[in-house]
């Protein structure tokens, strides 16, 4: 297919020097594999678009193609064998390390940060937006040819650790191992429940309904934090200890997951002896200037933000500003970096502002290198999800649901399944991530568990059945073909394929059905790309989601295992459900969904 695009793109070049030359994939494979848009060439050279867009289709020749005008569009159609020919020997023969769609390095290096849990708090279905967005960011890019840093900003200090600082010295005995125990005044836990961290939790929900009926704490609260930041001994003893069991903890959900990063230790607390200096540069730099009760402040009136960014409170503490100022210092040293994505909810999009301007006052370097990658927050029906009163709906909660609903479908339809834990558990994640992703990233979405769990339908268990009837069809053929479906183990966002020869005689895949499949392959490099340009994973799963339809038509219209298909046909159809096996499961693999080869 790239050789082809080239040569389009050539010959249009030829016959138009001068015009910028942009192809677009048409909405279907019966109007053409590729298309180029005539208006803004049939403008620059003074002509109606339809009139051009008919005279190129009759100066122009693609061997293997037809060149059809259809209105103002110029679109290149593909005979069934190019097609075939074309999409078959990307997808199976090509070398294990350039998986189809995959570009070569290209020297630009990505910094990506996700996830960022605040510690002392179990994770939220909120928290998986961030986490499964940024995962697959960073997975894209990296298979994209970029050099990736995959940073998880720990919310490791700050204010609210002088909450719980305050909390657990009012409630809790001095001795740790109580937080394994019930407190007397805490509604009993469930089982799955009594852990440390959700002894904090507990202590952080009750501290935030007490100060509303004694404002006073919050005072308490604060100064717990500036005696943290001060050193004191105790404060940090403590605080060591929220943060290790909140690690420890974090690492069984990011594995479940199938999550990693390049570090856990760059939190906000990495920075701490840094925030003197950054201060020291603003400073320097003219910036700051002095705000209500004693704060230090920088304006931004002349950017266009009418509110300033607040760096340091009356009382002389640090807030998120400053932090996320000393990183960006840090990271330009450290990592000398092209582009850094903050995968943050929209309710930071002021801040972000605010940081990404101060910093270019700072620094020109960082103009244009700085984007902020929001996503819209989850809701409860009722409204806003809040950790501080306790409404919340619990991540592990939720992939526990799911993992159970297709062990109950499993138990019903396949009990003799092998390995029926695995598959569920593989199932209820790709119901929950696939959720995630088939919503655009800038929106809201209103938690459910029909919806946020659904089996049925546009869903990662939809794509992932398309992908397990495959290979039970390859197993039926028998021979080596289920194999040709398999790959190595993944060092990387690339599954290692083994190349395969395509037949020699493809003729078995001219039906439309065939086509159409092929047609939704060659879509998928394309929708691999616009999850960079637009910074988000919904144009690969709606993408998965056509193929899997796709392949649903090719396997009810073309019958593969037919006793009366010639070994040619035969072989040429159980090469097109290769295809599509390697297709689904790597772009799957990209949003972190596991593949099940039997259901």
């Amino acid at each position: 297919m790239d050789a082809l695009r080239r040569t389009f793109e050539q010959q249009l070049g030829a016959a138009l020097p001068g015009v910028d030359i942009t192809l677009e994939r048409p909405r279907s494979g019966e109007l053409g594999d590729l298309a180029f848009p005539c208006f803004r060439a049939a403008k620059q050279l003074g002509k109606n678009p339809v009139q051009l867009s008919q005279e190129l289709a009759g100066s122009l020749h693609i061997e293997g193609a037809t060149l059809v005008a259809a209105g103002p569009y110029l679109n290149l159609k593909l005979a069934p064998a190019t097609r075939a020919a074309a999409i078959l020997s990307a997808l199976l023969a090509a070398p294990a390390e350039q998986p189809f769609g995959r570009q070569p390095a290209n020297g630009k290096k990505v910094i990506v940060e996700y996830s960022s849990p605040n510690i002392a708090k179990l994770f939220t279905i909120g928290h998986l937006r961030s986490t499964m967005i940024g995962h697959a960011l960073a997975q894209v890019h990296q298979f994209l040819g970029y050099e990736v840093t995959r940073l998880n900003h720990l919310g490791d200090w700050g204010t609210q650790f002088g909450t719980l600082l305050a909390a657990y010295t009012r409630w809790a005995q001095a001795d740790n191992a109580d937080l394994e125990a019930d407190f007397e005044w805490a509604e009993p836990a469930p089982e799955k429940r009594r852990t440390p961290l959700f002894r904090l939790f507990q202590l952080y929900v009750r501290f935030h309904a007490d100060e509303e009926q004694d404002p006073a704490m919050r005072d308490e609260a604060r100064d717990w934090f500036k005696r943290l930041e001060a050193g004191d001994p105790e404060a940090r003893r403590l605080w060591k200890w929220f943060r290790t069991i909140s690690l420890k903890e974090f690492q069984r959900i990011y594995d479940r997951l199938g999550v990693s990063f390049d570090t856990l230790e760059q939190g906000e607390a990495f920075y701490e002896d840094q925030l003197v200096p950054t201060m020291q540069k603003l400073e320097d730099a003219g910036l700051l200037v002095a705000g209500d009760k004693g704060a230090r402040i920088i304006n931004l009136e002349d950017v266009g933000i009418s509110t300033p960014c607040l760096v340091q409170k009356g009382d002389g503490t640090s807030i998120y500003a400053t932090r996320d100022l000393v990183a960006a210092l840090y990271r330009k040293q450290a990592y000398d970096f092209d582009r850094c994505l903050y995968v943050v909810g929209t309710d930071q999009v002021l801040h972000f502002q605010q940081i990404f301007a101060v910093l270019a006052k700072l620094d020109p370097w960082f103009q244009g290198r700085m984007l902020h990658t929001p996503f819209g927050m989850v809701k409860l029906p009722e409204g806003k999800m809040s950790t501080r009163k306790g409404n919340v709906i619990f991540l592990e909660d939720v992939l526990d649901e799911a993992r159970d609903r297709v062990a109950a479908i499993i138990e019903e339809k396949n009990p003799d399944l092998q390995g029926r834990e695995v598959v569920a558990e593989q199932l209820g994640m790709g119901a929950v991530v696939f959720f995630d992703a088939m919503n655009d990233r800038v929106k809201p979405i209103t938690f459910t568990w029909d919806r946020v769990i659904a089996l049925d339908g546009d869903t990662g268990p939809y794509v992932q059945y398309a992908h397990a009837r495959i290979l039970s069809v390859l197993r039926k053929a028998g021979g080596d073909w289920a194999a040709k479906a398999q790959c190595g183990a993944a060092t990387g966002p690339v599954l290692p394929f083994a190349p395969t020869p395509l037949p020699a005689d493809l003729g078995g895949l001219e039906a439309p059905e065939a086509q159409a499949l092929l047609f939704e392959l060659a879509g998928l490099p394309g929708a691999i790309a616009t999850v960079v340009e637009g910074c988000m994973a919904t144009p690969l799963a709606r993408q998965l989601v056509s193929v899997a339809r796709a392949f649903s038509g090719y396997y009810t219209n073309c019958p593969i295992l037919a006793p009366d298909n010639s070994p040619a046909v035969r072989d040429a159809r159980l090469a097109l459900c290769v295809a599509t096996a390697r297709a689904l499961r790597q772009g799957l693999y990209l949003m972190g969904i596991q593949a099940p080869e039997e259901m």
